[in-house]
């Protein structure tokens, strides 16, 4: 799979199982039972669905045993949009090892990363931290174009990793000089391609251009200072490649005041335990490489 005659990366086809779950999910006169006969059909996400709904980022006190129960928990929306997160990880996460690049790590730094867009998305617009769920999953996926390209073009995506862990280029800019297109505009067309929603669209497409998203700029712009909060918390799945991002920086891209950014790192250090479930997703991935 190269690049078709547009000239675009050819991305991988939806799941069955979540086009299907997309459809039953957006539907008004859908039940929980009619989405858990769809759920069921992929043993992993069931697997995924029944863990979330009792792990602590839900919190319930009683034990949820069954698909319907795990969806009453959670919400049709929820059950979505983990469906869309975990299918990105059971159909695109690279098996393939490269050098100087860790997968876990970068799974755990879209995991700090979504914690944070829920956080600034929900400070900059007047909501409780939890209220927008939209937030989150576009910061655990907002770097789903890297997976495309390291899945679809492996010898490419080597090339851009050593663009910017021996010469030290922008990751987006190693992309562009290299493939002609950056991840952000992969998983902008990949997202759509899947039937996500146009909020969760222009996050991804436009996490580094939140400018370029219109009337999603707020969600975009969440993503986009998330992602620079995480780099600075978390360890960089690119080693030896450092960068120095500072409070003000974060809060610039987010357009709020550095107290306001000092704010949303507690709750995201606080959040962080919530999420281990998702994290944990991570675990079976490659972490670093000697050779390609």
């Amino acid at each position: 799979m190269l690049f078709s005659s547009s000239g675009k990366i050819e991305l991988p086809s939806m799941p069955a199982t979540l086009s299907k779950i997309i459809q039953v999910a957006n539907s008004p006169d859908s039940t929980a039972e009619q989405l858990a006969r769809v759920v069921k059909l992929d043993q992993s996400l069931s697997t995924k669905v029944l863990r979330l709904a009792n792990s602590a980022f839900i919190g319930r006190l009683t034990k949820v045993g069954t698909i319907p129960d795990a969806i009453m928990t959670l919400g049709f929306g929820s059950i979505r949009n983990l469906a869309a997160s975990a299918s990105v990880v059971d159909a695109l996460f690279p098996k393939r090892m490269f050098p100087r690049f860790s997968w876990k790590d970068m799974w755990t730094h879209s995991a700090i990363c979504a914690v944070a867009s829920q956080a600034i998305y929900g400070h900059a617009n007047g909501l409780r931290g939890g209220d927008d769920e939209t937030a989150f999953v576009a910061g655990l996926l907002h770097d789903v174009g890297k997976l495309v390209v390291a899945r679809v073009l492996p010898q490419r995506f080597l090339q851009v990793v050593v663009a910017c862990t021996e010469y030290n280029f922008a990751m987006s800019k190693a992309e562009n000089n290299i493939l002609g297109i950056t991840h952000s505009s992969i998983g902008g067309d990949l997202a759509q391609q899947w039937g996500f929603p146009e909020n969760l669209v222009a996050a991804i497409a436009y996490h580094h251009t939140p400018e370029d998203a219109g009337e999603h700029e707020d969600m975009a712009r969440a993503v986009f200072a998330a992602n620079l909060l995480a780099k600075r918390l978390g360890r960089s799945y690119l080693v030896g490649v450092t960068v120095d991002i500072s409070l003000k920086d974060v809060a610039d891209a987010a357009e709020l005041s550095v107290d306001d950014i000092r704010v949303i790192v507690e709750y995201v250090m606080h959040d962080l335990s919530r999420c281990e479930e998702i994290i944990s997703w991570g675990d079976k991935m490659p972490a670093l490489g000697r050779a390609a």
